[in-house]
């Protein structure tokens, strides 16, 4: 089944004070976010952003160049249904099929998960629409402009709103024209819809989803997309143990072949960075001295430092090893996670749980190696590979 998407991103932000589409999470705009997860719902053919007219270039400037294919920015209007429509618009004009399902997705929100999103295209049928919800839990209370409670409201059936939301292609566009057409405010498409004669099924929506409207918003959406990208959290250790996490990111680069958890992948890029840009090991480093409060990889081995320009990672962990052993420690455990689109770390596995072991100093039953893909989202989905660490250590 065909799929598209609309990603209203013309907002102004008034309220939060700041362009708050371009608030950075992990080095990427809060829409970006969004138009990944939008990228991988499975089926998904074309998606249109809906920017501001003076701001079209610097939005498809940074459409990423796995999605140049399947994406186009246009120009949106006033009101988000002037920019539902000019999206609604842009799809007709590709030849998108008039019975596909289309969601509209508020790029404010990036915590959405693909998950959700295909929850709601699973929802819609040829008459029908749907709508991600979430319960309220809080009191409701009517308040004065002077702030004087008036009274209070019965939250029972009612439910937050939330985006994507979805029908198809002719059923959202009678109904967004509709609305216009007759001048009614329509705050979502839910609503234009609902008014229209159409039935809205709600869907489960996630706590996590939140929109950035207000200052103060951005610390619960970083928070939301930290727990999702680095879902890492130390291992329980016993009396006289200590756990250590370890991250590390490097894009491609060039000049000979990848070196990946003290292992050559050749025919794959090498990555830029440290030493031989072992991504992998480094975050196994900073893991194992993470765990010993004795700094981190930048502080043992400086990039500054003409010595580790090309380095082999394998004999930094030993040094790092022997920083430990120094201190009274000794690794007990690791477990490392290779994000990465390529290269393939299942048929290596045992080969570079082997080699780690015998980096650490441990048994082999003692080390954790898989690999994982980010799904086509964001730096790992194109441009670089991501490693987590935890290790284990213990007094000598």
């Amino acid at each position: 089944m065909l799929i598209g998407a609309v990603l209203v991103a013309a907002g102004s932000g008034r309220r939060m004070g700041s362009d708050k589409l371009w608030i950075e999470f992990s080095g990427r705009p809060a829409w970006r976010w969004a138009l990944d997860t939008l990228m991988v719902v499975p089926g998904m053919s074309w998606v249109v952003v809906v920017a501001p007219p003076d701001a079209l270039e610097r939005f498809r400037d940074a459409i990423p160049e796995s999605a140049r294919g399947r994406c186009e920015v246009v120009a949106g209007g006033e009101e988000r249904a002037d920019s539902a429509l000019a999206g609604i618009a842009a799809l007709t004009r590709t030849g998108f099929p008039e019975d596909a399902p289309v969601l509209i997705h508020d790029a404010a929100r990036p915590a959405a998960s693909s998950e959700l999103m295909a929850r709601i295209v699973a929802a819609v049928t040829p008459t029908d629409g749907a709508v991600p919800v979430v319960p309220l839990h809080d009191s409701l209370k009517h308040v004065d402009t002077s702030g004087r409670v008036i009274a209070a409201f019965d939250r029972e059936g009612l439910a937050l709103a939330q985006t994507p939301q979805a029908a198809t292609l002719v059923v959202l566009r009678a109904a967004l024209e509709e609305a216009q057409a007759w001048g009614r405010k329509m705050t979502d498409e839910a609503a234009a819809l609902a008014a229209g004669g159409v039935v809205v099924h709600s869907v489960a929506g996630e706590p996590g989803n939140q929109k950035l409207t207000q200052p103060g918003d951005e610390a619960l959406v970083a928070g939301v997309l930290a727990a999702r990208s680095m879902p890492l959290v130390p291992p329980k250790v016993g009396e006289r143990q200590r756990a250590g996490i370890g991250f590390d990111a490097h894009r491609f680069g060039e000049g000979g072949a990848m070196r990946l958890g003290g292992l050559e992948f050749v025919g794959d890029p090498r990555l830029a960075g440290h030493s031989d840009g072992d991504v992998a090991l480094h975050a196994v480093i900073d893991a194992l001295l993470g765990a010993a409060a004795a700094g981190d990889i930048g502080s043992l081995y400086p990039s500054d430092d003409a010595r580790w320009a090309d380095a082999d990672s394998g004999e930094l962990v030993r040094g790092a090893v022997s920083t430990l052993h120094e201190a009274g420690w000794r690794p007990v455990s690791v477990d490392l996670t290779i994000v990465a689109a390529h290269p393939g770390i299942g048929p290596r596995h045992d080969e570079m749980a082997a080699r780690l072991a015998e980096l650490c100093g441990v048994e082999v039953n003692a080390v954790g190696v898989k690999g994982t893909t980010s799904d086509g989202l964001g730096f790992t989905g194109a441009e670089g590979i991501a490693a987590f660490a935890v290790a284990v250590i213990a007094h000598a």
